[in-house]
């Protein structure tokens, strides 16, 4: 009773499984990798495939009819002169009673298809999380293409004012000569940024198996990373996919178990046969004779056969919960690792919200001295940078953000 609890329990888990939320703008995306992905697609018509089998495990709670046709003897001691001939009749069997074997099987059945469910998730949010990679591989490249054009714009209107003090005699050639080198070095990242995007497109069209216009880019961003906090909570060992495969796995072990334990009990059967039940070449075929049998069947010996695969389904349901023990204790130590990493970035974001502010307030106090003469070029090129890498910085933390988010959204 409680395996088919627990059984129904992970169906309707499955069945119904949780919607997980991540990046703003990917549904469209989503929903064209989950309608394209080859691999996916296979493994629902697995699953169709498993929910149409169920239906088998019913046929024994049918009667069955036969035609029987031939030719037989029939000798005993009352009988003179042996009976043989042609024979032939209709029979009729109704399983009454087969020691629960009809039941272990139904549970079997209902408990692969469970599996195949869970095989069906866990790719699922596998494919989700490569496309949430490859997205925010994307978002963070457009953000960082942003920043560097708006530093590139910044620095050319520092040169600009070092060749006004250069041309003044305010200044000396070195200023001048700062300004393009950092001119230089953003040229470089800006041709290393663009090499990593046309990369990363190429990844996505992989994925998604087509090719995906760059306008598709356009609508995605990060979420706020106040969002993320949120998807610590409630989040269990036992509401993982990872610990229900572990879960069912041992349902499996201990279905097979009743089954093979079933063809230790008796089974009970009512038939009846009518038609020519006695052979006979002298007599006109005719179908007058009919018989019925309440019939009890005992298994004495099976050659061990029984008696090993007991013994081995035993051993089998011991290993399944001792997989289960690991499981538990493995996803337990992964859902503390992932937890202890999201208050870090949480807390690197909020460090990093404060630095940003601060280079803001030092970038316009070092550009401010830099034109009435008090600092100097390397002190504003150096101003600028840590500007620039405060914005960019942000981004990266929000993609850390959002991949962590994704793995632990599939812990519910």
């Amino acid at each position: 009773m409680t395996c088919n609890f627990v059984s129904k329990f992970l169906l309707i888990f499955l069945s119904v499984g949780t919607r997980v939320q991540a990046l703003e703008g990917l549904a469209d995306l989503e929903a064209k990798l989950f309608s394209q992905n080859q691999e996916y697609q296979s493994l629902q018509l697995q699953n169709e495939a498993s929910q149409s089998l169920l239906g088998s495990t019913r046929s024994g709670y049918y009667p069955t009819l036969n035609a029987v046709g031939g030719y037989g003897q029939n000798k005993t001691d009352d009988l003179s002169v042996a009976e043989k001939g042609y024979l032939g009749y209709i029979e009729g069997r109704v399983n009454l009673f087969r020691g629960f074997k009809d039941q272990a099987a139904k549970n079997l059945r209902t408990n692969q298809i469970n599996l195949v469910k869970n095989e069906l998730e866990t790719r699922k949010r596998d494919l989700r999380l490569q496309l949430v990679s490859v997205a925010s591989d994307m978002i963070l490249l457009h953000k960082f293409e942003t920043i560097l054009a708006e530093e590139y714009k910044t620095t050319q209107l520092q040169k600009q004012m070092a060749a006004k003090k250069v041309s003044a005699g305010l200044t000396s050639q070195v200023d001048k000569i700062e300004f393009e080198l950092r001119e230089s070095e953003l040229l470089i990242e800006q041709k290393q940024f663009s090499q990593q995007h046309e990369e990363a497109h190429q990844k996505f069209n992989a994925l998604l198996g087509s090719e995906v216009a760059e306008s598709e880019f356009a609508k995605l961003d990060f979420s706020p990373s106040e969002k993320s906090a949120l998807v610590v909570q409630n989040i269990t060992v036992e509401n993982t996919l990872e610990y229900k495969k572990a879960q069912l796995i041992q349902l499996q072990a201990e279905f097979e178990k009743s089954e093979i334990k079933s063809e230790f009990l008796p089974s009970v059967d009512f038939t009846f046969s009518a038609g020519r039940l006695t052979p006979s070449e002298m007599t006109p075929l005719q179908f007058n004779e009919s018989k019925y049998a309440l019939l009890l069947t005992v298994p004495l010996f099976s050659g061990f056969d029984t008696y090993y695969k007991t013994r081995a389904a035993t051993q089998t349901l011991q290993a399944a919960e001792r997989l289960k023990n690991q499981s538990r204790s493995d996803t337990y130590a992964t859902i503390a690792t992932a937890k202890a990493k999201m208050s870090e970035l949480i807390s690197l974001s909020q460090i990093n919200e404060k630095r940003l502010l601060s280079s803001q307030k030092y970038f316009d106090l070092t550009l401010s001295e830099y034109k009435r003469g008090v600092k100097n070029s390397p002190d504003l090129v150096g101003a600028t940078e840590r500007l620039f890498s405060s914005r960019k910085k942000r981004y990266e933390i929000l993609k850390d953000l959002e991949l962590l988010k994704v793995r632990l959204e599939t812990f519910n």
